[in-house]
């Protein structure tokens, strides 16, 4: 059943499993497969029972982002040796690594065509690659402290946010158009379905909603308090999930930014987050060493 605004309040834990210290969880497009990165590489879980049916080892450091494209044949990592690697799935999980970070890189994210990359890491740039030949064909520079996590909006749009306390928008060009505020480190943010609206999570305890045509805030969510870690929008784009150090998962009315619901279960912070395509589950990873998967259960009598 796809979790929606109508049956949030009915999400039940189906299965969790233990990992280690855990930096991002994304979904195969299919929802078939839970790729996990922490310190000790990138695994594939069966999103049934979360048992591993593959690995991923070559990074000497931590894995600090991933990213699938909408095939599932390609996978993006980053990490704290300063690479950015390309996983081809398809032939065996071959990889290309990619260098020009001068730090720990991030973030990264697959432009939804598949044949661009943007990362983002502690050299406080972000970076645009080619994904067929691998060389980097933009060099965004503006952020005044690291940068700690990107998306895309739309294909021809690059949001970044970093410890500088700001969101910023970038065009293709390599210009930065549009600057948005927090007032303290941006850690997540998610772009909507349609491309029209950017989540952000921040150090400052808010998640925010923004008009990315207009450059301008539409919500403020008093969310979390110790701080707001990662966002995500489901599907259908009309429910927001947040979570953060106060070990919560909320999830808020992307139109009224109501809140609809919190999950009080695990037991250290939140720190990455997301629905499967289809929006039947949701994957949250923590702080307190686990992956656990959401969805909706039997309504009771």
């Amino acid at each position: 059943m796809v979790i929606s605004i109508d049956n949030v309040t009915r999400l039940v834990e189906v299965t969790r499993t233990r990992r280690g210290w855990i930096s991002d969880v994304v979904w195969s497009p299919n929802g078939s497969v839970l790729a996990v990165s922490n310190a000790d590489g990138i695994v594939f879980l069966d999103a049934k029972m979360l048992k591993i049916i593959g690995k991923l080892d070559g990074h000497e450091g931590p894995v600090k982002s991933i990213a699938v494209d909408t095939t599932g044949t390609l996978l993006a990592s980053v990490g704290a040796d300063k690479t950015v690697r390309l996983w081809d799935l398809s032939a065996g999980g071959e990889q290309r690594i990619l260098r020009g970070h001068l730090d720990s890189v991030d973030a990264v994210a697959i432009r939804g065509d598949g044949q661009q990359l943007a990362t983002g890491g502690a050299d406080k740039t972000i970076r645009l690659w080619d994904v067929v030949s691998g060389v980097q064909t933009s060099l965004l520079q503006g952020h005044e402290g690291e940068v700690t996590c990107v998306t895309y909006c739309q294909d021809n749009i690059v949001a970044s946010g970093g410890w500088d306390s700001s969101i910023r928008l970038w065009d293709q060009d390599g210009s930065c158009c549009i600057v948005l505020n927090h007032e303290s480190w941006v850690r997540n943010i998610s772009a909507s379905p349609d491309g029209k609206l950017l989540a952000s999570a921040s150090r400052d305890a808010t998640v925010r909603l923004w008009d990315i045509g207009r450059g301008e805030q539409i919500t403020r969510l008093e969310a979390h308090s110790g701080g707001a870690d990662a966002v995500a929008f489901s599907p259908d784009g009309r429910l927001l999930a947040s979570s953060g150090r106060d070990k919560a998962i909320k999830f808020w009315s992307v139109e009224s930014g109501g809140l609809l619901h919190t999950i009080e279960a695990h037991e250290k912070p939140v720190l990455s987050m997301a629905f499967n395509a289809n929006g039947t589950q949701l994957a949250t990873g923590s702080g307190d060493n686990t992956v656990r998967v959401w969805a909706i259960g039997a309504e009771s009598n």
